[in-house]
């Protein structure tokens, strides 16, 4: 997956939105826990990371780009891995964004994972439209 989203992104071709799966560290947490095995999934996912962002300041056109890259995880785990409860491991989430508008190192002080949605088509110049009943609001709005 990452292989194949760093090949697109170094083509000289004008790029609207993408979107990568990396989804290994939830598959291991799921199956072995959040031990040794989860910690090395997650450094192997901030490996990927890595490559994608340096394929995207490599970018041909890169100087007359402006991108926004978010970076969200869907749930928390329990220690002995599994989710579905309602306890503060499970439902403890994350979001990283960096991009135009976005302040670095400061985040907003109420953030959702309802609000990514919202922010991406904020991202690409898109107005929802009304009857979509987006319930999230943009990072910086």
């Amino acid at each position: 997956m990452t292989a194949d989203a760093e090949q697109l992104l170094g083509l000289d071709e004008e790029l609207h939105a993408g979107f990568v799966y990396l989804g290994a560290v939830d598959e291991t947490a799921h199956f072995l826990g959040c031990g040794k095995e989860y910690r090395a999934s997650v450094e192997a996912a901030d490996r990927r990371l890595g490559r994608l962002l340096t394929a995207v300041r490599e970018r041909p056109g890169h100087s007359r780009e402006q991108w926004t890259v978010i970076v969200v995880t869907d749930h928390g785990h329990r220690d002995e891995g599994g989710h579905g409860g309602r306890s503060p491991q499970e439902r403890t989430a994350w979001i990283a964004a960096h991009g135009p508008g976005l302040p670095a190192g400061k985040a907003p002080t109420s953030l959702h994972h309802t609000d990514v949605a919202a922010h991406v088509y904020t991202a690409l110049g898109i107005a929802p439209d009304p009857h979509w009943t987006l319930d999230g609001t943009a990072f910086t709005g």
